[in-house]
């Protein structure tokens, strides 16, 4: 691709990692470049290996998923592929250089991936080694471990800084200047970081040189096999001789034994030495050159650790003298005796400080202090004791835990005190709840601090303990309203809240309550007051009697007058809204048990119930036979004025509604037996009179309609019996009418004396006044005996005089309007044998009829003997056509100088003799209003040359004149003859009926 485009290489150096540019398999394959193609089915997988190009093309809708993997001996492959990225400085989409430490420290490989994972460890090893010299050679001594993610182990996790340069991620270890402290720059470009000095830079490494090698060891342990690099460079020595072997391979001269012995010796004079703050920083700063290092560095790192370590502690010492000895009003601010214990616990102390002796006096007087609390807590101290125990705690330098919980107990104790004062001084009732006393004698007792109201708070608890034990003896024995007052009245004035003498105190008050509500409405009762209100006070007064806890005396003197009351207002709805008989039975037994049944109520109640009884008795009897109408209605004019529900009531009313029912839908029945014709819309239902006749028999009145429904119905049952018979003998006439030939004339007087009894039969059956099925069937029998009888004497060839006096021979029109019937009335004409004839004139009228229309129109065209003889034979025809006769005697006449028939063209009439000219043959432009043909005057031929505009207006022709052509055009057809004209080279003929042939071309 580089021969190929230059161009585009020269434009954009990192081309071939960019998407967008393709060279043809043919181009590929002439610079000996294998390609290959493959078709890739569904379920099938493609792999691309390293250092090749896929393209690839969908035909047509695809989902495919792609998935990026490596196997352990592609991994050269990618830490080349990570050098071409830092090569041409493009962002990698995952850190190399994590995915192998991830991957060696997880011991995920075989042994054959172990082989190439250790070739790739040895790599960034040897490479990481080298940079990091070079760096401290020139001049890079500071450095510093990489801040380490809390999933070290996965790769991807948290993602690393990126080189400002080259784009990579720095995983291992990277530059930064204080200059910029969020900038990196690998090893490889620290250079092009910035301008400042290289001891201003700083190393920042995730893994040291030893810890690195530590790694490829473990992955070779794991391994079980060593590659030819390993077993040159790694001897059975230490990790020092190791870096030295490689470091004479390569070349380089950096040694850091002898700087590094150096600091050992200082590091050591400085830890036997007494603490100083400036000397460990110092020596703390310069280990930073030796940290990152291999494993011939240990001994720095421990002794960097044992700097750190005594550096902390000496200074936490001296932290801690200073504040003790300090002037520290604020608690917080002081030192706890818990840390300071755990300073004096170091043994051995890492370093010499002198204010180690004067901290651990110091420590020593705290803990006797503590001891002394806890003496004093242990016991049950008085306020005051308590009150400068805390004083003395809190004018000690160090802190104390047990000095917060002698602070708490000190406000607990001035707390409940004040509390204890309270309740002692609250005497009015009821004042303190009896829980919350408890609770304060408890703290108290529990809290092990002598307080002078202690005496108090316990008589109060043993005086609420008596009257509590006191009212539940009340509470569960038989409670009166003597008792209750009495123990009451003995803790009238007892300022505790005891709750079950609270309980007696609400049902005292309750039952005084009861006491005057019950006076109250005793008054009411003896007054008689309104009923309603009665019930609702005694029902109210009746529950909340029975839901008090102390026993009353006139709950049960309630509970009567209630029912009384009750059955009173039961009596007033007996004349609000009718009872039935039971219900006041009933009213009337409560009555008499609540001895109330002599009040004047009831004794009206109990009239009312004898009179429904007799009514009752009465009723029963009439409804056990047939009856009149006027005694039913009696019995229910009569039940208006009983105030009560009579059970046989609905049943009289019943029988009275379905007679009434009844006779409502009998009237058009009736009305029908009454007059002798009934309109079509007033038709009546045959299964309707049926349905009433059996409807009577169930009705229990005593009617006459009935009988007179049952003669209607005898009636019908008859005429449909006599018309069944009827017309199937129309039906036997119809099918030898199919058959008759029309020779012999007997089965004509034998249809008009059917369709004189048919006509009858429906007459009779209209004047009953039922809508019968045979009606319709009658009529339609009685138009189709008619449509035969038509027929009959349409075809017949021989009339009778009798029958077809003065009616000739039938016209055309009539014949097609008889079909028509017969189609409307569903008659065949081909089944009978005188309508096939009848079809047969028609398609011969209609034939002729044809021609003659057709000759009409044809401008003359047949010769006139032609239509003389199609004339004759229209006159001859069994069938009469007489406008098309009419209009082909029209056509024999002819007219103008052509000898024409008359056309729709424009025509203009000679106003003398009456002849009729073509313009066009006149040679006319125009039509005149008045006309003279050549024959009546030869000069009148110049007339039409003239303007019309000039021209004076004709004569009128003479009275004479007009009369003629008047008559002559309005003679009738018979008339028509031949007149003879003036001979002027020719005959003209007049035509009159002209007047006629318009018709025929439209």
């Amino acid at each position: 691709m580089r021969k190929t485009l230059p161009d585009l290489f020269d434009a954009q150096p990192d081309l071939l990692f960019q998407l967008v540019t393709m060279l043809s398999p043919t181009v590929l394959q002439e610079n000996k470049v294998p390609v290959y193609t493959v078709l890739q089915e569904p379920g099938n997988f493609v792999i691309t290996f390293p250092k090749s190009f896929h393209a690839g093309f969908n035909f047509g809708l695809n989902c495919a998923e792609a998935v990026n993997f490596a196997t352990a001996d592609w991994l050269p492959y990618g830490g080349s592929g990570a050098e071409l990225y830092r090569l041409y400085r493009k962002p990698s989409v995952i850190s190399h250089e994590e995915l192998l430490c991830v991957v060696a420290k997880g011991n995920c490989c075989n042994n054959e991936g172990s082989i190439h994972l250790k070739k790739e460890l040895l790599r960034i090893y040897s490479k990481e080694k080298t940079w990091r010299e070079q760096l401290w050679k020139s001049g890079i001594l500071r450095s510093s471990p990489m801040f380490v993610p809390e999933c070290a182990d996965s790769v991807g996790i948290e993602e690393d800084p990126t080189c400002i340069i080259c784009q990579q991620f720095l995983h291992l270890s990277a530059i930064v200047c204080n200059c910029r402290p969020s900038v990196f720059a690998c090893l490889e470009h620290w250079k092009h970081l910035c301008e400042c000095e290289p001891t201003k830079l700083r190393l920042e490494y995730r893994y040291t040189l030893a810890e690195l090698d530590m790694m490829v060891q473990e992955v070779e342990k794991f391994g079980g096999c060593k590659t030819q690099e390993t077993k040159i460079s790694q001897r059975p020595s230490s990790g020092t001789k190791r870096s030295i072997a490689l470091n004479k391979k390569e070349g380089m001269q950096v040694s850091q034994a002898r700087p590094a012995d150096k600091w050992l010796l200082r590091a050591s004079k400085v830890l036997d030495a007494a603490f100083s703050s400036v000397e460990y920083a110092t020596l703390l700063k310069e280990s930073e050159q030796f940290l990152w290092a291999g494993s011939e560095m240990d001994r720095v790192r421990d002794v960097t650790k044992s700097l750190n370590k005594a550096k902390i502690w000496a200074e936490a010492v001296s932290d801690c003298l200073s504040k003790v000895e300090g002037e520290v009003n604020d608690d917080s601010m002081k030192v706890h005796l818990e840390f300071i214990d755990e300073l004096l616990r170091v043994n051995p102390v890492p370093c010499f400080n002198s204010g180690y002796l004067k901290l651990k006096d110091y420590a020593e007087e705290a803990r006797k202090l503590s001891e002394k609390i806890d003496s004093a807590l242990s016991s049950s101290p008085t306020i005051t004791q308590l009150e400068l125990l805390h004083s003395e705690v809190s004018r000690s330098p160090i802190s104390l835990k047990k000095h917060e919980i002698l602070s708490k107990k000190i406000s607990s104790a001035k707390m409940l005190a004040k509390r204890a004062k309270r309740y002692l001084t609250d005497a009015k009732p009821p004042g303190i709840e009896m829980d919350a006393l408890f609770k304060l004698n408890s703290e108290m007792l529990e809290l092990h601090v002598q307080l002078p109201e202690t005496e108090g708070i316990l008589d109060l608890v043993k005086k609420s303990e008596s009257a509590r034990d006191k009212s539940n003896k009340v509470l569960t024995g038989s409670l009166s309203l003597e008792n209750v007052e009495e123990l009451l009245h003995e803790f009238d004035s007892f300022s505790i809240n005891v709750p079950e003498l609270n309980i007696l105190r609400q049902y005292h008050v309750d039952t005084l309550s009861w006491i005057s509500r019950f006076n109250d409405v005793m008054v009411d009762v003896r007054e008689g007051k309104d009923q309603r209100k009665l019930i609702s006070d005694l029902s109210s007064l009746l529950r909340d009697g029975a839901s008090l806890g102390i026993q009353v005396e006139g709950l049960p003197l309630v509970e009567v007058e209630l029912k009384k009351a009750s059955c009173r207002e039961k009596a007033r709805t007996v004349y609000t809204a009718r009872k039935s008989l039971d219900f006041i039975e009933q009213l009337l037994s409560e009555a008499v048990i609540l001895h109330i049944e002599e009040e004047e109520i009831f004794v009206e109640i109990s009239g009312i119930l004898s009179t429904a009884r007799c009514w009752e008795e009465r009723a029963s009897t009439i409804l056990e036979n047939e009856t009149q109408m006027y005694e039913l209605k009696d019995l229910v004019r009569m039940s208006v004025n009983i105030d009560a529900v009579l059970p046989t009531l609905q049943g009289i009313e019943n029988t009275i509604s379905s007679a009434e029912t009844w006779l409502q839908k009998s009237e058009p029945f009736l009305s029908a037996t009454s007059s002798m014709a009934s309109s079509p819309c007033s038709m009546l239902e045959l299964p309707v009179l049926k349905d009433l006749v059996t409807q009577a028999k169930l009705l229990n009145v005593q009617l006459q309609e009935p009988r007179i429904l049952e003669t209607l119905l005898l009636n019908c049952e008859r005429w449909q019996c006599d018309n069944h018979q009827l017309l199937q003998e129309t039906e036997d006439l119809l099918d030898n009418a199919k058959i008759d030939d029309g020779t012999h004339s007997n089965i004509l007087p034998k249809i008009m004396d059917l369709i004189t009894r048919v006509d009858s039969a429906r007459r009779s059956g209209l004047a009953l006044g039922l809508n019968f099925d045979e009606l319709p069937k009658l009529r339609t029998a009685s138009l189709k005996l008619g449509w035969c009888c038509k027929t009959i004497t349409l075809s017949s060839s021989s009339p009778t005089s009798e029958l077809l006096e003065d009616v000739g021979k039938p016209s055309l029109q009539h014949i097609q309007q008889h079909l028509k019937e017969g189609q409307t009335l569903e008659i065949l004409p081909e089944e009978y044998y005188l309508g096939k004839r009848l079809m047969e004139l028609k398609d011969t009228g209609l034939e002729w009829a044809k021609r003659a229309r057709k000759v009409v129109t044809d401008s003359g065209a047949l010769a006139l003997e032609d239509v003389f003889e199609l004339i004759s034979e229209g006159e001859n025809l069994p069938v009469h056509a007489e406008q098309e006769l009419q209009s082909l005697r029209a056509r024999s006449m002819l007219h103008c100088i052509c000898l024409k028939p008359y056309n729709s063209r424009s025509m203009v009439s000679c106003s003398q003799c009456g002849e009729w000219y073509h313009t066009y043959c006149l040679k006319l432009h125009w039509r005149p209003k008045a006309y003279v043909c050549s024959a009546c005057c030869p000069l009148a031929e110049t007339t039409p040359q003239i303007d019309p505009a000039r021209a004076t207006e004709p004569e009128r022709p003479s009275l004479n004149q007009r009369r003629t052509r008047m008559v002559a055009t309005d003679a009738a057809v018979n008339d028509l003859k031949w007149k003879t004209r003036k001979h002027i080279k020719r005959t003209t003929k007049r035509s009159p009926q002209v007047h006629i042939l318009p018709w025929f071309f439209t």
